[in-house]
């Protein structure tokens, strides 16, 4: 790699411009939380952890889970800052990435601190469509949902499998009124209802499709942090993030075999 950048490909010294990582540094199993905070949640479940650094809102951690190394780097909010963290993250080697983030259930029936995981996404996001045409549906790699599948089974996590909606928006795009302005939310609700969405966040959709696009082992579990439903909040969210954290692990502990 050139000791120099340039415009159209600025890495330098084998670093990426965004990730704080360069290349030998980051595993091929990386999970990919929103959340910077939430990185250093993985110091109480994987051996030999270690921060490599933060830059922005990605920050990169690495360690190992029963002998497998695991990255994890956060993804800020929404499709773009997604999309640079895994084109980034495929160029330094990764090749199995799992989404871990929250969401917000649409059914009355999916119980808060649940675990969802994602068979597709809803297309709509502005990221994902500069890489697949809207119609070019938003998927999970079938050996990923199988083994997030046998995972939380095998752990006993209360899941279902789910189609999100991955919105470029928290507060109109989900149905939340705002200063000077409000909004239809049950008829926002109602219609992602309607195409059979289950949940909402907003960074499953960009996952999924870059994740094929980098011929990647692409999924996203998540953790209900509320039920817009049922209008109800999760303040104590940490126990099912850590849950999910461990499903998530033994996932890939699963696929590496």
């Amino acid at each position: 790699m050139s000791m120099t950048r340039s415009a159209a490909s600025p890495w330098k010294n084998d670093r990426p411009p965004h990730l704080p990582c360069r290349r030998g540094e980051l595993p091929a199993a990386v999970l990919f939380p929103g959340d910077p905070a939430r990185v250093d949640r993985f110091a109480g479940i994987l051996d030999g952890f270690r921060i490599l650094g933060q830059n922005r809102e990605y920050r990169i951690g690495v360690g190992s889970y029963r002998c497998m190394d695991i990255g994890i780097c956060s993804t800020g909010i929404g499709g773009p800052s997604t999309e640079i963290a895994l084109v980034e993250a495929a160029e330094l080697g990764c090749k199995f990435a799992l989404r871990i983030g929250g969401t917000g259930a649409l059914e009355p029936e999916i119980p808060l601190a649940s675990l969802l995981l994602v068979s597709d996404a809803l297309r709509g996001g502005g990221a994902a469509a500069l890489y697949a045409d809207p119609t070019h549906p938003a998927t999970a790699h079938p050996a990923m949902l199988a083994a997030l599948t046998a995972s939380a089974e095998a752990a006993g996590a209360p899941c279902r499998i789910a189609r999100v909606a991955s919105i470029d928006g928290y507060y109109a795009g989900q149905g939340r009124s705002y200063p000077h302005g409000a909004v239809d939310g049950d008829a926002i609700l109602n219609a992602y209802r309607q195409k059979n969405v289950s949940a909402l966040d907003m960074e499953s959709e960009t996952i999924l499709i870059l994740g094929e696009k980098l011929q990647l082992v692409a999924g996203a579990v998540l953790a209900v942090h509320a039920n817009r439903a049922t209008d109800t909040w999760l303040e104590e969210y940490e126990p099912a993030q850590d849950r999910m954290i461990r499903v998530a692990c033994e996932t890939l502990l699963l696929l590496s075999k």
